[in-house]
């Protein structure tokens, strides 16, 4: 399913593709669909590389949510990475995501942008990488299954390392 008005360029051959990695999360409903149905989603913005498994973890800063369902992929895709949030939120709104205030509360779909190589970006609607990347377990217990060796641009260390420096405390149980 394409995203509503999105237009696939004419040309994909030639553009340059950006190797993405996106987290996804859910904690409303059938999470699992929630996030397959993401997944099949992205896959119309490009090609689905690498999956992590199902993680479900525990609510950070939201004691009376239920437990979310999160998993980490890569994707290379021709949009650029405004292109690609826009794309995403339309798609987090198509299922039931309020968008206008949505930190910290309970969501079917959350899909967060959190590299997009090695680019660093930060304007008032995108920071990449993810401005909590380096803190979240739930996003780089995922990552670390896919991409261990990945270097955080701004940091200058590899997942593994990030992921060593965590305090802990996050409850994280990889589903099988």
């Amino acid at each position: 399913m394409k995203p509503s008005g999105f237009l696939a360029p004419q040309n994909q051959q030639s553009l340059k593709t950006i190797l993405f990695y996106l987290g996804l999360g859910s904690n409303l409903g059938d999470r699992k669909r929630h996030i397959e149905d993401a997944i099949a989603f992205l896959q119309s913005c490009g090609q689905v590389v690498r999956k992590s498994a199902f993680y479900e973890t525990s609510p950070l800063a939201m004691p009376a949510a239920g437990l979310f369902l999160n998993m980490v992929l890569a994707l290379e895709s021709v949009l650029d990475p405004q292109e690609l949030l826009a794309v995403c939120k339309v798609h987090e709104a198509s299922q039931g995501r309020d968008l206008e205030d949505s930190h910290y509360k309970n969501r079917p779909i959350d899909i967060d942008i959190l590299q997009a190589g090695d680019m660093v970006i930060a304007t008032p609607e995108l920071t990449v990488p993810h401005p909590r990347l380096c803190e979240r377990g739930f996003v780089l217990v995922p990552l670390f299954e896919i991409a261990p060796k990945l270097v955080h641009p701004l940091e200058k260390v590899t997942v593994t390392r990030l992921l060593s420096r965590l305090k802990g405390g996050e409850k994280i149980r990889r589903q099988e």
